[in-house]
Parts: structure tokens; sequence; C-alpha cells
């Protein structure tokens, strides 16, 4: 059984991660998009998201990695919504999906299959201003 990929926020905090596409796959003007949910759903507007942020040639390195596309991925503290902790809850684990779209092309899922990444939000003490 594969290792789960995960990725974790802190909630309130400035929270950056990183995204390697191979290069023969990016196009100038695709689109990278990341989504964490409860669970997977059949809503295309993603109202139960709490993070769905996209990306775009902006946060794209074709330099530092030969073969690939470095995308830095910078998520903001007001990019995770209706993260709610009861009960003394330090961390509420959501399911998550990278999701890119070339430049007039299909879109193409991270990871495959109904393998999902395990995405940690933990709960902050003190909340930046």
């Amino acid at each position: 059984m594969a290792q789960k990929i995960t990725m974790p926020f802190k909630k309130g905090d400035r929270n950056v991660h990183y995204f390697l596409l191979p290069e023969d796959q990016y196009t100038v003007g695709g689109v990278l998009s990341f989504a964490a949910k409860p669970a997977p759903d059949n809503d295309a507007s993603d109202a139960a998201a709490v993070i769905d942020k996209q990306f775009g040639d902006d946060v794209v390195d074709l330099v530092s990695n030969p073969g690939f596309a470095l995308f830095t991925l910078e998520f903001e503290p007001n990019d995770i919504v209706g993260v709610n902790y009861t009960n003394g809850a330090k961390v509420i684990k959501y399911m998550g999906e990278f999701q890119y779209v070339p430049n007039g092309g299909q879109p193409i899922s991270w990871p495959g299959d109904d393998d999902f990444i395990v995405v940690p939000i933990y709960a902050d003490i003190k909340r930046g201003t």
C-alpha cells in the first residue's frame, strides 16, 4: 500500500507548499487548482471546500528543477474557510486534490483514482492581525 501524501496547514498562518509538474504537461496560461473538502462530492461549485485556490504562471519556476515546472503555492490565512474546532479538537483532517488544466487542454488530477491527499488543518491559538 502506498504511503498517503500529507499537506498540513496551520489555520490563521500563511502556508507555503510546492507542486512539481512535468514540464511536458505545462503550458503558458494553464491553471493549477488545489481544493480540500471533508469528502469527495458531485458539487461542481465546490461549496464544501475549506480550501479552494487557483495558481497561474506567476508562481511557476522553469529553471530550478530541469524537466519540471515548480509551482510555489502561497496560501494566505483567509484561504482557509469554514473550519471550526469543537470539543477541544486541535486538528481536523480533510481530503485534498490538485488539478491542472493546460491552456486549451483537458484537466489532469493528482493523486489519481480514489487516492487523495491528507490535509490536516491545525487549530491556532493566536490569530494574526
